[in-house]
């Protein structure tokens, strides 16, 4: 994990119009196909829901502008999001689990079995240091059609959410619905129609 100090952050004028906000974070829900991703998964023999986290921060690597933090004051560009989910825990908790990131699925998967088991033992809810993550978690008896996630007092923060629903199928497809929030102080609207278009390919096409 690496990163860049930004100099002439090219969203700077945005930045600093939002930056005033308040509460600057801002939410929207969409659906997503989720037949040939979940078939994959049966396939391989890997957790649906881990999968979905996966392939959503495959996705999301090349659109920039979901990988911009602030560090010490400076705008800084991660070279790579990593994937932090909710998983569940005893006593019908749940802890945090930071799987990381690897371009390849199967050694992802490798490597986050263990950190999974681990989080999943009893409950934990530390955080790392850095923010170069993607905050992933599953309401999945639900089909939301809206949603708000729960949001930091830092204004600054800048690490997406994405919550999963429960399946459902249309037209002889299976659904998901999303639910991403966003801080409007990196991410506008063109980024995450950039970015829906790419998890849709990600998910029609897993390897």
């Amino acid at each position: 994990m690496g990163f860049e100090i930004v100099e002439n952050y090219y969203r700077q004028a945005h930045f600093d119009f939002f930056r005033s906000y308040r509460n600057p974070f801002y939410a929207i829900t969409f659906e997503l196909d989720a037949t040939a991703v979940k078939a994959f998964c049966q396939n391989s023999s890997w957790p649906v829901y881990r999968n979905l986290c996966y392939f959503f921060a495959r996705a999301m690597q090349p659109v920039e502008d979901f990988r911009y933090r602030v560090r010490d004051d400076r705008i800084v560009l991660y070279d790579t999001l990593e994937v932090a989910a909710t998983l569940p825990a005893p006593d019908r908790m749940f802890s945090f689990g930071y799987l990381g990131y690897h371009p390849d699925a199967a050694e992802f998967n490798r490597h986050a079995e263990e950190l999974d088991r681990s989080r999943r033992a009893a409950v934990s809810l530390e955080q790392p240091e850095d923010t170069n993550q993607i905050l992933f978690s599953a309401i999945p008896g639900v089909r939301f059609t809206g949603l708000t996630h729960a949001t930091p007092d830092d204004t600054l923060d800048g690490r997406p959410r994405v919550a999963f629903g429960r399946f459902f199928e249309r037209s002889g497809r299976l659904m998901v619905p999303v639910g991403l929030e966003v801080n409007h102080i990196f991410v506008d609207g063109a980024a995450i129609g950039t970015l829906v278009e790419e998890v849709q390919r990600e998910y029609d096409r897993p390897h």
